[in-house]
């Protein structure tokens, strides 16, 4: 196997983490975030160099409305940073995992991928930086990241969120508060139960099928 030449890797990390940093700015808020994209929109012109091909693979649910706007604000960060964006997802870890594989086949410049279920993502993780592709994490990974060798990680701790959720309720009077996981395996929503667990350890954790409202499971 033949690694990209040392320049190359820079640049293609380079552009990837511009275009994740302005996704985090468009995922931040419907107004805000999408905001601060437009005012960088309009004060910078699209870049002059040369195309590069970025895949950025999630786990999002078809239809997930969070998920929607995060690859709008990737797909904007493309355009302006001259990147040929092509984004997947899958909620199954393994088949996320297989999404990576066909990036890593088709020799992508980069990967921008979540780590929600990284027991099932590591593996490719690892043969797309052994294959000399940059990749960066988004949403899920902080624990994970470093150790799969990845270059960086864009996203918020969710023990603490957790804990401040947590923190909210008990002050608000709260005995039992229920935390719900709609998505079983992500290690994010996981952690996040746990701070809240931590702070009211009463706290009832809550499984529900996030694509049908009606299916709960409670623990």
């Amino acid at each position: 196997m033949t690694r990209p030449r040392p320049s190359r890797l820079r640049r293609s990390a380079t552009t990837l983490t511009a275009v994740v940093a302005v996704l985090g700015l468009a995922a931040c808020s419907a107004t805000g975030g999408r905001k601060a994209v437009e005012e960088r929109e309009n004060s910078v012109g699209n870049a002059g160099t040369p195309t590069m091909t970025v895949a950025m693979v999630t786990h999002s649910a078809p239809g997930d409305t969070f998920w929607d706007i995060v690859r709008k604000g990737a797909d904007d960060a493309a355009r302006k940073d001259n990147v040929d964006l092509q984004y997947t997802a899958d909620p199954d870890g393994a088949k996320q995992a297989n999404l990576v594989q066909q990036a890593i086949d088709k020799k992508v410049d980069g990967i921008v991928v979540t780590l929600a279920k990284p027991e099932a993502m590591g593996p490719t993780v690892r043969r797309a930086i052994a294959a000399g592709i940059p990749v960066v994490a988004v949403n899920g990974g902080m624990d994970d990241y470093q150790k799969l060798g990845v270059l960086s990680f864009f996203g918020q701790d969710e023990r603490i969120a957790g804990e401040a959720a947590g923190t909210r309720a008990q002050r608000e009077g709260a005995k039992r508060p229920l935390c719900v996981i709609h998505e079983q395996g992500n290690v994010g929503l996981e952690d996040r139960c746990a701070g809240v667990k931590a702070k009211v350890p009463a706290t009832q954790v809550l499984y529900v099928n996030g694509k049908s409202p009606r299916r709960c499971r409670p623990r």
